[in-house]
């Protein structure tokens, strides 16, 4: 059945370019395989990478769960307009309505390129956003294993492999001890196609179990807002009759103890597929080294090996010589990518719970690889949270330049940085995870930290810890006062 809805697709894309060719031999799409991809600057993790549409630099996406790749009407303008109409594609769409089905108008897509990698002239959904971006479907990703490393915000890609070649591997000799491996199970819609993942949600007593969207787009999760309902599972408050925004869960779990705690959860109101309890994103799998095998039926989660050792959590550095050797500081990563205009992406990792939060500083370094005596220091906050926690940002960071001019400019001559300190807690300042800069000489702390689903630099909610009243079973069992 599987098949049989990708061929018909690719059927159909396959007439738009024969219908459009023209005279010169059309380019030859080249293959992603072995191919690793910066992912563009962000905060929270998002699955973009860099492209080249015509010569022009486009962002583009990648969302398996997604059936036709697509083109936005925004990378076109009067002096150079889109490509003409070649035809109508009906596809299904998670986020359609009743029937699961949207019709996309088709255009074929010269001149594309991802990384250095030529996808050819190809039928794509024209799309009417402003903004110039390329979205690849399940039809070009379908083909790929692609491995997504969330402390380096890199991507790779192999060809997809069968299920039975995990499992496999699971058994052979050579695997990193220092590694915790989970190869869990990929489901697919039986009418969109589009990949599940099974998930246990929980908050309090009440929990919720089934099949979730696996997504690669939206870096946020989505609940279900009738399904969580039905389960007693509680929204945050919001003014009067207004829909609610977000949850906040307790845990979301993909296998026993496998998952993120605590997590807020957008609140899918209006969630329109009714197989599917809502969304799995990047920022549950993406606490993981994860592999992404759609067609392979596979998702792979990968995390360094902890183990606590005298009430502390220490880590096994994957790839270390001897696996048995634990160190605290393993539990820490840092990862440092040079950029334009003086501006260098810096992500820090945590590796281990941050049961209070905590702070991780960085030692500035300059061109001789020595350390800077800087009156600006920089450093990591996290709020609480479940091992495997990332964050990436650009330093500096535009808004600092406005409330630290003299921090931004002193920090364009660093050419990198080192791990140097973690103290445990969270800095009030920095609601969640977030980059700082404090300045010695006057006090000052500037921070800038990931949206939520609440918004740009909110606080996390945090559930109350005052008791609840008995339930009435609860009630029942109590003895009764004395007469």
């Amino acid at each position: 059945m599987r098949s049989a809805r990708l061929g018909a697709l690719l059927l159909v894309l396959a007439g738009c370019h024969r219908g459009a060719a023209g005279p010169a031999a059309p380019e030859r799409p080249g293959s992603l395989v072995d191919q690793t991809l910066p992912l563009l600057p962000s905060p929270h993790l998002r699955l973009v990478v860099e492209g080249h549409l015509n010569g022009r630099p486009v962002p583009v996406v990648l969302d398996v769960s997604r059936g036709l790749s697509a083109v936005s009407e925004g990378c076109w303008d009067e002096k150079r307009p889109p490509p003409p109409i070649v035809g109508n594609a009906r596809v299904p769409d998670v986020y359609a309505g009743p029937g699961g089905l949207r019709d996309w108008p088709l255009v074929r897509v010269p001149g594309l390129r991802v990384g250095s990698v030529p996808l050819g002239p190809r039928g794509m959904g024209l799309t009417g956003e402003r903004t110039c971006s390329v979205t690849l479907g399940a039809d070009v990703l379908a083909a790929y294993a692609f491995t997504v490393d969330p402390l380096r915000r890199e991507v790779s890609f192999e060809k997809s492999r069968p299920r039975a070649e995990y499992l496999a591997q699971a058994a052979a000799p050579g695997t990193d001890p220092a590694e915790e491996v989970y190869r869990l199970e990929l489901t697919r819609d039986p009418v969109g196609d589009w990949p599940l993942i099974a998930a246990r949600v929980s908050q309090a007593e009440a929990a919720l179990t089934g099949p979730f969207v696996l997504g690669t787009r939206e870096p946020f999760s989505r609940l279900a807002l009738g399904a969580a309902e039905a389960q007693g599972i509680q929204p945050l408050e919001t003014t009067a009759n207004l829909p609610p925004r977000a949850y906040v869960v307790d845990t979301v779990e993909l296998s026993s103890d496998v998952g993120v705690k605590p997590l807020v959860m957008e609140a899918g109101v209006g969630w329109r597929n009714p197989t599917t309890l809502g969304r799995i994103g990047p920022d549950v799998w993406g606490h993981f080294r994860t592999t992404v095998d759609v067609q392979g039926d596979t998702l792979v989660l990968r995390r360094p090996r902890v183990q606590a050792v005298e009430g502390r959590q220490r880590c096994a550095r994957p790839g270390a010589q001897n696996a048995e050797e634990l160190r605290e500081e393993s539990c820490f990563g840092l990862h440092v990518r040079r950029g334009a205009e003086g501006r260098t992406a810096v992500t820090g990792a945590v590796f281990r719970d941050l049961p209070e939060g905590g702070r991780v500083h960085l030692e500035p370094l300059g061109e001789d690889g020595k350390p800077l005596p800087l009156d600006c220091k920089v450093g990591f906050s996290f709020a609480p949270t479940s091992r495997g926690e990332t964050t990436q940002h650009l330093v500096p960071w535009p808004r600092l330049a406005q409330s630290m001019p003299e921090c931004s400019d002193a920090l364009k001559s660093v050419r990198g940085y080192t791990l140097a300190l973690f103290e445990e807690g969270q800095l009030q300042e920095c609601p969640n995870a977030c980059i700082f800069v404090h300045q010695a000489s006057t006090g000052r702390t500037v921070c800038e930290c990931q949206p939520t689903p609440l918004g740009d630099a909110m606080a996390v909610p945090r559930r109350s810890n005052t008791p609840k009243p008995p339930t009435k079973k609860e009630r029942e069992q109590e003895p009764e006062d004395p007469k």
